[in-house]
């Protein structure tokens, strides 16, 4: 019978475990998805300026406001943008695979504790 009650409290930890690593993985995908999108809307705007001519006057939105820009930076601004949105994705990507580890080394722990129980 303790048998019974330790098995049913692992099993319920590690379904409350899988719940949450499940929110936090579909968090971090969709977290993935806008910063790609953010990326390519970057870099599309990227190569729509490098197709104006460099006396064309380019405006940086800032809140509400819009403020004249040399080429080059706002060149530069996407470039950084591109940069942190790659870097993230891969912080979010490394995220998810500890994530998917811990889920699975807690299985690992529970398939072994049943497998030591019926030893028993």
């Amino acid at each position: 019978m303790a048998v019974d009650l330790e098995l049913r409290k692992a099993f319920a930890e590690l379904q409350k475990k899988m719940m949450e690593t499940q929110t936090q993985m579909r968090f971090c995908d969709s977290q993935i998805e806008a910063l790609g999108m953010s990326k390519r809307k970057s870099k599309l705007t990227q190569v729509q300026l490098e197709d104006q001519p460099k006396d064309t006057r380019l405006y940086w939105s800032v809140g509400r406001a819009f403020f004249l820009k040399p080429h080059s930076e706002i060149n530069d601004k996407l470039k950084d943008e591109q940069k942190a949105a790659e870097l993230k994705i891969k912080e979010l990507e490394s995220k998810k695979q500890y994530l998917d580890r811990s889920v699975k080394s807690s299985e690992e722990n529970l398939r072994e504790m049943v497998s030591n129980k019926r030893r028993k």
